[in-house]
């Protein structure tokens, strides 16, 4: 069986399976090790695998609908960007590209192999990725550590260490709750129209945290105008939550109208959302929410006496840090002491350049060391 290529001037020979005593040779079209059924040129030694040479030269991606995507041999680029020093990389996978593309006239670029990997996210089946082993990051050992502290979920965006992950050929890692994330939303940030499932592409900030992944990294719910887009991690913030601080009114999620301190922090926010009690002007920043409930008591080996959360909002100086606060505060009704949180676990001795003789020990009490 033959195949006349676009990428080459002569036909290519189909080839089943390569021997283990063959020469190592590479895809011209993805640059990875040939190993299985390929096409090659026995007169150029030159190669595609099966995957590359049956590729479409036009793509329809259902995460950029704008346009279709053109496989061209080499990034359109390839010029500028050399004499610049400059690398062309992949709208999906971040890497850089250097042979085979998929090319948009909006200056997306992508590896032969990244747009049609396989995910189901879409609702046009590429392959069904459920049936692929899914790891757990607490006793998974095939990846070194830092590699799985440093990896994101190319869903979400958020660290894959998070929860259970598929570890996909193409060489994405997807959470596994992220696979079942629905095309279709309706949202109280835009509820003038429904918001769509779809790449990255513009790189436009989140209407509710405001941060930026990158343009072409992870998926956003979008407005078919472009001008409306939330993260998927975004998305799933809860509208409404319930604060021991401020226990007379749940605090809403919603958008900033004017400038409110947040009550952690004590910063203001200009946009952006937050949550938000209407009546009594109380403001919480998304990013200063505690992600777990504040334990009620904390024993620490700082203090001999444990630290109970008290349930008020008032002023104080912390007697470990001696700096103001107006949260959550922790107190020692033994020893009448008020503190962060935070400065619970502060070391009992550090070493001070500007005392380099001895350790400088923590004490609550003047004189008690």
């Amino acid at each position: 069986m033959e195949l006349q290529h676009f990428s080459h001037e002569h036909p290519l020979v189909f080839i089943e399976e390569r021997s283990h005593e063959s020469e190592k040779v590479y895809c011209s079209g993805c640059g990875e090790l040939v190993w299985g059924p390929s096409f090659s040129c026995v007169e150029c030694g030159f190669y595609l695998d099966k995957q590359c040479a049956e590729a479409p030269s036009e793509l329809n991606h259902p995460f950029h609908g704008d346009h279709s995507l053109e496989l061209l041999v080499s990034n359109p680029y390839s010029a500028l960007t050399s004499s610049a020093g400059l690398v062309t990389l992949c709208s999906l996978c971040g890497k850089s590209c250097d042979r085979f593309v998929y090319h948009c006239s909006c200056e997306l670029d992508f590896h032969i192999k990244c747009p049609p990997f396989s995910i189901n996210i879409s609702g046009e089946i590429f392959g069904d990725v459920r049936d692929i082993p899914h790891k757990d990051p607490l006793v998974s050992n095939e990846s070194p550590f830092q590699e799985l502290k440093e990896a994101k979920c190319f869903a979400c965006w958020k660290p894959l260490s998070d929860s259970v992950y598929f570890a996909l050929d193409s060489g994405f890692y997807l959470h596994k709750k992220c696979v079942d994330l629905p095309t279709e939303i309706n949202h109280f940030c835009h509820p003038q129209h429904p918001l769509i499932l779809q790449l990255n592409s513009e790189g436009l900030p989140c209407q509710i945290c405001k941060r930026t992944q990158g343009r072409g990294f992870g998926f956003v719910y979008c407005c078919s105008s472009g001008e409306i887009v939330l993260h998927v991690a975004c998305v799933d913030l809860p509208t409404k939550i319930n604060y021991l601080c401020h226990r007379k009114h749940p605090l809403i999620l919603q958008t900033v109208s004017k400038s409110l301190a947040c009550q952690i922090c004590e910063q203001t926010k200009e946009d952006g959302s937050v949550y938000c009690c209407s009546i009594c002007k109380f403001a919480l920043h998304i990013e200063c929410v505690p992600p777990l409930p504040s334990p009620p008591v904390i024993e620490h080996k700082s203090h001999q006496h444990p630290f109970t959360l008290f349930w008020r909002h008032v002023l104080f100086i912390c007697d470990a840090c001696g700096t103001p606060g107006k949260y959550e505060s922790y107190i020692c009704s033994t020893c009448n002491l008020i503190v962060h949180r935070k400065c619970i676990s502060l070391p009992p001795t550090v070493k001070h350049p500007m005392h380099p003789q001895h350790p400088i020990s923590h004490t609550y009490f003047l004189g008690a060391i």
